[in-house]
């Protein structure tokens, strides 16, 4: 289950009903290049990625994640804001709750880090 309470392929099902256009059609393609099995949830978001956020744009993301610090007008909920849209590009370094919570106290303003 994710956080609206669907399941993968139901997920994947509803996705799917709000593409138009372009969208549609590589849908359509996609589908057609997996039969005769159903494209599963990962798959599908792997393509996705692969075809409407490129490799170069996905590293690009990473690499500003990585680099990630607070700056000094920045307030810790907009810092907060800016690691969680972030993160998704660098799975691997917050695999675990500890390794989030160490990268995100390691972009933080010095005068917080030891009150976090």
């Amino acid at each position: 289950m994710n956080l609206v309470g669907c399941t993968p392929e139901n997920l994947l099902k509803y996705i799917v009903s709000l593409f138009v256009g372009n969208a549609l059609i590589w849908w359509r393609s996609l589908k057609w290049s997996y039969e005769p099995r159903e494209i599963t949830w990962a798959e599908f978001q792997r393509e996705f990625d692969d075809k409407y956020r490129p490799k170069m744009y996905r590293d690009k993301k990473r690499m500003e994640f990585l680099n990630l610090v607070q700056g000094d007008e920045q307030t810790v909920a907009e810092y907060e804001l800016r690691f969680a849209a972030l993160a998704k590009y660098a799975p691997k370094a917050v695999a675990t709750q500890e390794d989030r919570c160490y990268r995100f106290e390691q972009g933080c303003d010095q005068r917080l880090k030891g009150v976090l």
